[in-house]
């Protein structure tokens, strides 16, 4: 099983990949929604554990009077071995008396709340601090460390990173891996429905022993092919028996019917009318034959005749063959000159059935050319056999329509046919895997017989 391109928007567009990665955004929000309410009531807890600390400091120092508050303040700066507490005492105008904070921190009010305090190069770490305006005028300041606030929101920052980074990494491993088993599943689906889409009725989709979803639409998709194939062939046979059979009691007739003609008198009025009887009986026989020709080569029974073909020497023979038939006409059938100018023309294919394709396509532009008008043939890269007419041309909405049997485009009712000229060309070109291309020529029709499968 051929592996497909792996490619980053062929792996976004499968679902597996799809739902992985919006599970691992949801399981990364999620985690941070939760380290973020841990925060949050780790930092309410620790804060009020920490303004009680500062209230009873505040008390306790409360008890001591003016003289005797700053030695007090010192001596319990002096018994803090850990340095968690900070104190300062302030005069009523704001100058500094005493304590290991030397300065009024911004942002703290006398008799206002517990303050959050910045760290900074004298103090270890961020202060929540607490001033009151004492009795006698002075104002002291009680704060406490809170580092230890900090390193637990740096804890769980750095764990919601990491681990966030973690789940998306192996989100992404996990929806490429789950991916890749449904993309050559994909794959496989649409190698087949390509045969399937080049005529090859008999391929199937693949369906592994899981039986997913996947597999039950599958099921249903080869149902509907099987019951396609059964009608296309009753089709196909019903035509195809009844050319066959009728083919050789036409001919008996028309054998009898020119016997009959022979033996007439040329002035019987009756020739006229065996004539065209036999004029009729040919036209019939003609669509038999090119009936069976389709079939044939729908059957695909002619891929042991491929060899190598040289599409330059093929154009020229059959321009050669066909002029006669334009002079007739009064049409100008010209070939572009140089045909292989530095292109690679020569292909695998069966040389009949592309020399009986080409005659086609030239037969059906000269007998769509008025007198005086253009058939031009011509060979592009690709390769590509291009025969371009200035005639009535094909409507754009008949161009599929006129490649089934026995269609006939509303300008070919005054040109005689039987509407198989063009389905032979299709069936020619499904055998070879080409690509028959019908354009506006503006006049006329431009017809295209391109080597390779037909490109989006």
């Amino acid at each position: 099983m051929r592996l497909p391109d792996l490619r980053a928007p062929d792996l976004w567009r499968t679902t597996a990949f799809r739902l992985t990665s919006l599970y691992g955004v949801v399981l990364v929000l999620g985690l941070a929604a939760l380290l973020a309410l841990i925060y949050a009531q780790t930092a309410t807890l620790m804060s009020q554990r920490v303004d009680r600390a500062i209230e009873a400091g505040i008390a306790d120092l409360r008890q001591a009077d003016a003289e005797h508050l700053p030695a007090r303040i010192q001596q319990d700066v002096a018994g803090d071995v850990r340095r968690m507490n900070y104190f300062g005492l302030f005069s009523a105008d704001g100058v500094w008396i005493t304590g290991n904070i030397d300065h009024w921190p911004a942002g703290v009010v006398a008799d206002g709340p517990a303050t959050d305090v910045a760290a900074e190069r004298r103090y270890g770490g961020d202060l929540r601090v607490r001033a009151v305006r004492l009795p006698w005028g002075e104002q002291l300041l009680v704060g406490r460390d809170i580092s230890q606030l900090a390193g637990v929101r740096a804890i769980l920052l750095q764990a919601m990173l990491i681990s966030g980074a973690l789940i998306l990494v192996l989100g992404l491993i996990a929806g490429t891996m789950l991916s890749l088993r449904p993309l050559h599943r994909l794959q496989a689906l649409q190698d087949a429905s390509q045969r399937i889409t080049h005529g090859d009725l008999t391929a199937r989709l693949p369906i592994s022993p899981r039986r997913d979803e996947i597999d039950m639409l599958a099921s249903t998709v080869n149902a509907m092919i099987s019951e396609i194939e059964r009608l296309v062939a009753d089709a196909k046979s019903v035509g195809d028996t009844l050319a066959h059979d009728l083919r050789t009691p036409l001919t008996r007739l028309r054998a009898l019917l020119y016997r009959v003609q022979e033996e007439v008198e040329p002035d019987d009025r009756h020739r006229a009318m065996i004539e065209r009887a036999v004029t009729e009986v040919d036209i019939l026989l003609s669509r038999f034959r090119a009936l069976l020709r389709i079939a044939e080569i729908e059957l695909q029974a002619r891929r042991s005749g491929f060899q190598s073909v040289d599409l330059a020497a093929l154009l020229r023979q059959a321009a050669e063959l066909y002029e006669p038939l334009a002079e007739e006409g009064g049409v100008t059938l010209l070939l572009a000159e140089p045909l292989y100018d530095g292109l690679e023309t020569t292909l695998e294919a069966d040389p009949e059935l592309l020399f009986e394709a080409v005659s086609n396509l030239i037969d059906n532009a000269i007998k769509f050319t008025p007198s005086g008008g253009i058939v031009s043939l011509a060979l592009y890269p690709g390769p590509a056999l291009v025969v371009v007419d200035n005639g009535s041309g094909i409507p754009e909405s008949e161009r599929e329509l006129v490649l089934n049997r026995f269609h006939r485009g509303a300008n070919a009712t005054v040109v005689p046919g039987s509407g198989l000229g063009l389905a032979v060309v299709a069936a020619v070109a499904r055998l070879h895997g080409f690509t028959l291309d019908l354009a506006d020529a503006e006049p006329g029709l431009r017809a295209t017989l391109r080597a390779g499968p037909k490109t989006a």
